[in-house]
């Protein structure tokens, strides 16, 4: 058997050549009868085997019958040349030259994959080398044939690849109520009581992102923040209370443990003095702590490679004053930004808008709203998640926050759930997989000549597609549901994934899966109707009306399919930080450059609309709205602003709340971010700082998003996200 696999006869001929090679290299030379001698006596050998055998295996007899013969010579030089032989097929190996990629840093496709990870450090080249056999690993022993063909063809994408034959899954809403209430263990490290402070409770929540990080590959949230944390400030205030009490004297009435809480009017009536010290040190402490939590969640490398954890936290509809002073505490402290006043990247801030609670005047959080509006035209945070939108809507219930919609930062959704009610805490997404709109429109597309697009052909082979990247998600969902619980302990054993703490450390985690979601992705809808029609949905209305009849058609797909295997498989506006760039090499590789299709380094992201498409704002959230209820796994708009946002933050608030009205999920703007790091100046640089001159790139941070995340340097961006964010248009 050969090395790459194929059988073929063997031949006593090429033993004798062989060896015939390494006496050449001798002083004695060449001697064919001994040649031809130990030749037939390998061949003897392999034939009384009377079985396969590889080359290897040929290589260590010929050595081992050298060995033995009057001629060590022959055998050292045989030795030698097999040594050479190996080190040259290793160097033009893939492995080889990807590791050589990592090690010089030129390899962008690969040290740059992640912007949040600088792939040029010494733990980010390790966690490349890692990550780079792994996929390999998987590609060649794992992966079904018929999904490995997909993705060399360009159809197919395996998000995360590099964790597919370990089972690790992608994203968690951890329940921070219940760990922060019932302590938690850490591995066999020990164990950590429940906090009796919010600055405690702030550090703890520090401590559990970073400890869920490593038991997953995507991202980690909190679905409630404020109402998860509002405890703790009230634990905060009654001990600030009763130190009040004896710093003032006010000990003449007795008040019970029950009744020390912030929004009790007796307390201010009875005991004046001690309240309001209470009240105000509560106030510092909690700020305090957050301020504490988001310096650590951006300074604790706990993921491979030395990135931090990828966190979002989701606010806004607590109205208790526990819980506004936690949504307050945590703008602010997001607003004054790290230790030299930087933006920070993590954790990412939603916030949840809600008619009733904080988009009027008379709302009880409005006022949390216009903070929100301040720190996101100053930070680029927090997003926005609007909970009225109907699809979101449906599952809400008002007296249970956990069913009010939370997303990921990145954009998962995890609401709906076949197993049970619509909540998020204790779930997340399994997995999921991007399908390349973009190879479908070229080749069913009117851009290879025909008359009229292919519709039929398209409809087929999208089907067929689609039941590829399915296959592959499933496949991969019973690898992950066949890990014992001990594989990933912090989350099983503290019911971080629900239900986990049911578990015995041997027992497989597959029933508990089934309560995630595998999803279905795409990328660049633009360029596949651009292909098709010759235009894309922001320059024809008849093309934006079969952009969602596509789109729909896969979403149709995966509630079928949701039906048939009674799983939650659903519909993702896909994500695609490298992806984009990939998948338009491989086009530009297959088809050439094609105007307005393949001649960019980079595809639209999901249902986008294209960045370099000139087109104003209330029209581009007029376009994308209507996707957002199709892509029930997650989706996000952005508008992008010209100039300082924080300049016209009532603009800022005007354009979230149109999009809002137009039944978005989710929203966000973009708008420069620039701090000058030798004058500290805050705004936007163009090519040099206004106030001291400054113009050298190294010195002047430009905070910008990719994909969901904030990045502090545009040279962390793999090329084809420069080119992007170089083609970015504004829309304001």
């Amino acid at each position: 058997m050969k090395r790459d696999g194929t059988v073929s006869d063997f031949e006593e001929i090429k033993i004798k050549d062989a060896i015939i090679k390494a006496m050449r290299m001798t002083e004695q030379g060449i001697d064919i009868e001994l040649a031809e001698r130990i030749a037939h006596k390998v061949s003897q050998q392999i034939n009384r085997l009377k079985a396969q055998i590889t080359v290897e295996e040929i290589q260590d007899i010929i050595e081992r019958d050298l060995m033995m013969s009057s001629r060590k010579d022959v055998a050292k030089e045989y030795i030698t040349y097999r040594q050479k032989r190996t080190e040259e097929r290793l160097k033009q190996s893939e492995l080889f030259k990807i590791g050589e990629g990592i090690i010089s840093g030129e390899n962008e496709e690969v040290t740059k994959e992640n912007a949040n990870l600088n792939g040029e450090s010494y733990s980010g080249k390790m966690n490349r080398f890692g990550s780079e056999y792994s996929k390999l690993y998987a590609r060649n022993v794992i992966l079904p044939k018929r999904l490995v063909k997909a993705i060399d063809d360009g159809y197919v994408y395996v998000h995360d690849l590099d964790h597919y034959a370990v089972g690790t899954h992608n994203c968690l809403f951890i329940p921070f109520s219940k760990l922060l209430a019932n302590g938690f263990q850490v591995s066999d490290k020990g164990s950590v009581r429940t906090p009796n402070s919010i600055m405690t409770a702030m550090a703890q929540v520090a401590i559990i992102f970073q400890c869920q990080q490593n038991s997953q590959f995507g991202g980690c949230g909190a679905a409630k923040f404020d109402w998860d944390l509002a405890p703790y400030v009230t634990k905060s205030f009654k001990k600030h209370f009763r130190k009040g009490q004896m710093y003032f004297g006010e000990t003449y009435a007795n008040v019970g443990e029950g009744e020390l809480y912030l929004d009790n009017p007796d307390l201010l009536q009875t005991f004046p003095k001690s309240y309001t010290y209470a009240k105000e040190e509560t106030e510092i402490e909690t700020k305090q702590a957050a301020e504490s939590m988001i310096h650590n969640l951006n300074t604790m490398a706990s993921r491979a490679g030395g990135q931090v954890p990828f966190t979002s936290i989701t606010f806004g509809l607590c109205t208790s004053t526990e819980g506004r002073m936690i949504s307050n505490a945590v703008l602010d402290a997001s607003m004054n930004g790290l230790g030299h006043s930087e933006t920070a990247i993590f954790p990412q801030l939603i916030f949840q808008c809600k008619q009733g609670i904080n988009q009027s005047e008379s709302d009880p959080n409005y006022d949390l709203f216009v903070k929100a509006i301040e720190c996101s035209s100053k930070r680029l945070f927090p997003n926005f998640v609007n909970v009225d939108a109907d699809f979101n809507l449906q599952y809400y219930n008002p007296e249970d926050p956990d069913t009010a919609i939370a997303t990921m930062g990145c954009r998962t959704r995890v609401i709906s759930n076949r197993f049970g009610k619509a909540y998020q805490s204790g779930r997340g997404n399994i997995s999921f997989n991007s399908i390349n709109l973009t190879k479908l429109g070229i080749e069913y597309g009117i851009v290879n000549g025909r008359s009229e697009a292919d519709a039929d052909g398209l409809w087929n082979k999208l089907n067929e597609v689609l039941d590829i990247t399915l296959d592959g998600l499933l496949h991969r969902y019973h690898i992950q549901g066949n890990q014992p619980a001990k594989a990933s302990d912090f989350m099983m054993q503290n019911g971080s994934w629900l239900g986990g703490d049911n578990l015995h450390p041997n027992q497989k985690i597959k029933d508990l899966l089934r309560m995630g979601s595998i999803s279905i992705g795409f990328v660049g809808l633009a360029e596949c109707l651009k292909a098709l029609f010759g235009k894309h949905h922001g320059e024809d209305k008849e093309v934006w009306y079969f952009g969602q009849e596509l789109i729909q058609y896969i979403r149709d797909y995966c509630d079928n399919k949701s039906e048939e295997y009674d799983m939650n498989i659903t519909c993702f506006a896909s994500p695609a930080e490298s992806l984009a760039g990939k998948f338009a090499k491989i086009l530009q590789k297959q088809y050439g450059k094609i105007e307005g299709v393949t001649d960019r380094d980079y595809l639209t992201n999901s249902f986008h609309v294209p960045v370099y498409f000139n087109i104003p704002a209330y029209k581009k959230i007029d376009l994308e709205a209507p996707f957002h209820k199709m892509t029930n796994a997650g989706h996000i708009s952005y508008v992008e602003l010209d100039g300082n946002a924080r300049n016209n933050q009532e603009a800022f608030k005007c354009i979230v709340q149109y999009a809002l009205s137009k039944n978005m999920g989710y929203f966000s703007i973009n708008h420069p971010v620039d701090k000058c790091m030798t004058c500290n100046f805050d705004g936007v640089i163009n090519e040099q700082c206004p106030i001291c001159g400054e113009t050298s790139e190294e010195n002047i941070s430009r905070i910008r998003r990719v994909t969901g995340y904030l990045v502090g340097n545009l040279n962390r961006f793999n090329a084809a996200k420069r080119a992007e964010e170089r083609d970015r248009v504004r829309h304001l």
